[in-house]
């Protein structure tokens, strides 16, 4: 297995195009199975050209191309400006098989959802699902769960991937896959055979205060926390904080749901972290961005970049006892990058440090797919980093 990545600053989309499909050319040779293209929303008008040029150039089996606010690749990561990132790799032995759900050709999640594994084309031997997706036009929280269902609830898929995020409405984003551009809906790999594939999820955020137990609820109006009222709960949480834990609820308040109830204790790590929506003054209630049931456990979290560099470190320590990957693929919170850690290449330049000249592509999502806990979920501020591995 070997792969290659390149990247172009060029805001001419042909020219940047060629300039990657030139140097993934030079860098790998012999047949590629898969060619990852992302391109920033400057590329947005010429994209499917770009694409077809790369893949004139390489004869890939497999390519697909997605939109983004913003690319990332080998060293970079080109926030705000013109960038096209892509990934060559020869996956020996690999099966890929691609696949599409649009509006007009839905993946049948509630009309026949026993199909899915055929319209996917799930093996015994699959390894995970790659799937990207137009954010308006996808009903993701219904359409990922019956993925990761799809085998079975006690063994779920692997779903890894992210939402395109370079248009700020419906139908402004592209995706492509092999000869066809869709501007709506998804777009799926599925991978079976002799191949590891590694997820590691930092979702870059830390427990505020303590965990609750939801004891009154409304939809996603959480109304009661521990017999008391939501909202004075977070008061509460407010007034006892430190000046400095203070200073980062002024950035964002969120709310994270354990994901192993079973566990003695939890920690960073064991909550899956959603998005407070609002207050409901007149209840005393809090607006969350989840349904969560009676008895569910849940603790407030806020966004902080130490901790979010303490996370990625941590999860990258592992990797200093595996053998090197073929490839990696990072998929980002539009959130963090500059605007989250106040430099250039942040992340990046941390993967570097700790498993080398690995080539990497990838993009900055309005919503990162990964797995927590055994799972897959949409998630919000995370990097999602995937690495290749030939299976041992």
């Amino acid at each position: 297995m070997r792969s290659a990545a390149a990247i172009s600053e060029h805001l001419d989309t042909r020219t940047a195009a060629i300039e990657v499909a030139a140097l993934l050319e030079k860098a790998i040779s012999g047949p590629t199975d898969l060619v990852l293209v992302f391109g920033s929303f400057h590329h947005r008008q010429s994209f499917e050209e770009a694409v077809a040029d790369i893949r004139q150039t390489l004869l890939p089996t497999n390519i697909i191309g997605v939109t983004a606010e913003s690319v990332l690749g080998c060293d970079l990561e080109l926030e705000g400006v013109a960038g096209l990132s892509a990934i060559a790799l020869q996956l020996p032995g690999v099966t890929i098989t691609p696949w599409t759900t649009t509006p007009k050709k839905p993946l049948p999640i509630s009309s026949d959802p026993e199909a899915i594994p055929e319209w996917i084309g799930l093996r015994e031997d699959t390894k995970a699902v790659f799937f990207f997706a137009d954010p308006f036009s996808t009903p993701i929280t219904r359409l990922l769960p019956a993925l990761v269902n799809c085998k079975s609830e006690d063994n779920p898929l692997t779903v890894i991937g992210g939402m395109a995020s370079g248009a700020s409405q419906a139908t402004y984003n592209r995706l492509i896959l092999n000869d066809s551009g869709i501007r709506s809906g998804g777009i799926g790999l599925t991978m079976s055979g002799p191949v590891e594939l590694e997820c590691i999820l930092s979702q870059g955020c830390r427990p505020i205060g303590e965990h609750y137990i939801v004891t009154k609820v409304d939809g996603n109006v959480i109304l009661e926390l521990a017999g008391k009222p939501a909202l004075e709960v977070l008061q509460e949480l407010s007034h006892e904080a430190s000046e400095y834990e203070r200073g980062l609820l002024q950035g964002g308040l969120l709310l994270g749901g354990v994901i192993d109830e079973h566990k003695s204790h939890f920690g960073r790590g064991d909550f899956l972290v959603r998005s407070i929506l609002g207050l409901d003054r007149k209840r005393k209630g809090i607006a969350a961005g989840e349904l969560y049931r009676l008895g569910k456990t849940v603790q407030f979290h806020v966004r902080d970049a130490q901790t979010a560099v303490e996370d990625l470190q941590l999860l990258l320590d592992a990797q200093q006892f595996e053998d090197s990957p073929i490839a990696g693929l990072l998929v980002t919170c539009n959130g963090r990058g500059r605007s989250l850690f106040h430099v250039d290449d942040h992340d990046l330049t941390i993967i570097r440090e700790r498993i080398g000249d690995v080539p990497i592509s990838g993009f900055f999502a309005a919503g990162e797919i990964g797995p927590i806990g055994g799972r897959s979920f949409l998630h919000g501020h995370t990097a999602c980093l995937t690495l290749f591995r030939p299976e041992s």
